[in-house]
């Protein structure tokens, strides 16, 4: 069919359309079975126009012997080499003899009058980047109608999703990979949305709980299963972490108790708050595992360490008092620099020795509830003098000390005492080499806070979630340290029952900085 159309409208047409656009141009169309474009159908021209100047991937079969148009889209999907450029003029059955046969019967009925097509992200193999290729397409075969009301091409309009495809993929095989380490590990999994204090879980969490296999559990009936004595601490260690502001972590052991069973299991809860920009908690995930084995080992090694202890305590104390003596003597009597020598160091090891113990005593009160408090009214500023009068002085480590006037607080002075002087000598033993410890002390949002920061060697940010447990030890940046692991958690504890909480932040390599509140009297 011709239409004596201009030179001039014909050039019109086929403007523009990067690289295919000249290659159109270029083609030597009067040797194909489509002859001359000046000879060309409107209809052709208009829709070869439109393909051109599209940025979306498109292609044509045009005529009986189904002649191939496409666009610079479509081009990348031909790959680096292969079919183009020789797939522009190209007749259809020749082009993709490798899935000739599955387009061919949508090609048919396209041409035959029928519907137009739609498929989507379905894998049609093709030969590219000399190989035959998995690719996925998301595509439409629609009629071009011609000058007499009939379909004489087929327009695909198309993009292939092969990318999307495998990354999909990849993400049902990592979940499945999770799902089966969840199984093996027999871990329980929730997810709260702060929003709307709804959660949703596994099978086991729901079992675990005694909960009904609904799709979401209310946050408040979740803590109703959840040991009385341990409810406060999980609900406190739940709003840290969600808190704005907070590294979003969770790590916490504590018992649950279903109703319907009355079976006591202590789990041991990990998760991980995410924030939007604004810094508001928006999911709150992690695990549940079972460790109501681990915790009566953990109970026996409580027991054993209570009793050791306590045993313990009688010769120490009397083995001190001896030492005072012997001490005392070798700095009135003539005796040799090297029994001198000896004698201190006995001392000093014997202190060591007296601390362990103490703080060993101290978890075995905590344990059993027996850590009482003798509250009394006194500055805070007092304090931390007096505290900080002769540490660091043997090592030579200057304290400096600034705050506020007048913070006045009620608390137990002593246990205090022992908070301070505890993460003190921890700025001084993790700081080897900064020879400097700060601290500063004031109000702050209705409470007193101390901030002690040393300039050492930080804290590496994994170990960060767990430097408040029981006997966790921080090592770091190939240093060695003494003691049990006892401290922080003893001084952790010991804010906790005053009401306050203790915090830390460090930078890995540069220094740390532990903060604690206490209500003000």
């Amino acid at each position: 069919m011709t239409n004596n159309i201009p030179p001039a409208k014909y050039h019109m047409h086929l403007q523009g359309g990067g690289e295919m656009g000249e290659l159109t141009r270029a083609f030597d169309w009067a040797s194909s079975p489509l002859g001359d474009p000046e000879t060309w159908p409107q209809s052709l021209l208009t829709t070869v126009s439109i393909i051109l100047r599209s940025k979306f991937p498109m292609f044509l079969w045009w005529g009986s012997d189904l002649i191939q148009f496409y666009n610079d889209a479509y081009r990348p999907s031909l790959g680096a080499n292969g079919k183009h450029p020789k797939a522009l003029g190209q007749k259809g059955e020749k082009c993709w003899p490798e899935i000739w046969p599955i387009i061919k019967p949508l090609i048919d009925q396209v041409m035959g009058g029928g519907e137009a097509t739609w498929e989507e992200d379905s894998l049609i193999p093709i030969y590219r980047n000399n190989r035959v290729e998995d690719v996925y397409w998301t595509f439409g075969y629609s009629p071009v109608i011609d000058e007499n009301g009939v379909p004489a091409g087929v327009l695909v309009i198309c993009n292939e999703t092969t990318g999307k495809v495998k990354t999909h993929q990849q993400i049902i095989d990592a979940k499945k990979e999770l799902e089966f380490a969840v199984e093996a590990g027999e871990l329980a999994t929730w997810d709260l949305n702060p929003a709307t204090n709804k959660i949703v879980g596994n099978a086991r969490i729901k079992e675990w709980y005694g909960m009904p296999a609904e799709n979401e559990i209310d946050l408040a009936r979740a803590v109703n299963v959840i040991a009385g004595e341990d409810r406060n601490r999980v609900l406190e260690a739940i709003d840290k972490a969600t808190r704005r502001g907070s590294d979003g972590n969770f790590n916490i052991d504590y018992t649950i108790i279903p109703a319907d069973t009355g079976i006591r299991r202590v789990v041991k809860g990990v998760g991980k708050a995410v924030f939007d920009a604004e810094g508001t908690a928006i999911r709150f995930s992690g695990t549940l595992q079972d460790i109501t084995e681990d915790r009566t080992i953990q109970l026996r090694k409580d027991e054993f360490i209570s009793v050791a202890s306590h045993e313990l305590k009688t010769p120490i104390t009397s083995l001190n008092a001896s030492m005072q003596i012997l001490q005392k003597l070798v700095k009135t009597e003539e005796v040799s620099d090297k029994i001198r020598l000896f004698v201190g160091k006995a001392g000093n090891n014997l202190n060591k020795l007296v601390h362990l113990l103490d703080d060993l005593l101290n978890v075995t009160k905590l344990q059993q509830g027996q850590l009482a408090l003798n509250k009394t009214r006194f500055n805070l500023g007092d304090l931390i003098n007096d505290s900080c009068e002769h540490l660091g002085q043997e090592d030579s480590y200057p304290i400096y000390i600034t705050g506020e006037p007048d913070v006045m607080v009620y608390a137990d002075y002593r246990r205090i005492d022992q908070v301070l002087v505890n993460l003190v000598n921890n700025a001084i033993k993790y700081s080897p080499q900064s020879k400097k410890v700060d601290i500063s002390y004031g109000r702050d949002n209705g409470m007193a806070v101390v901030h002690v920061q040393d300039y050492g060697i930080g804290i590496n940010p994994e170990k960060l979630p767990h430097l408040f447990d029981r006997y966790y030890r921080v090592d770091g940046l190939g240093h060695q340290f003494s003691g049990l692991g006892l401290g922080l958690y003893i001084s952790a504890e010991i804010i906790k029952r005053h009401d306050g909480q203790i915090s830390v932040d460090s930078v890995w390599g540069n220094g740390s900085t532990f903060s604690f509140t206490l209500p003000l009297d």
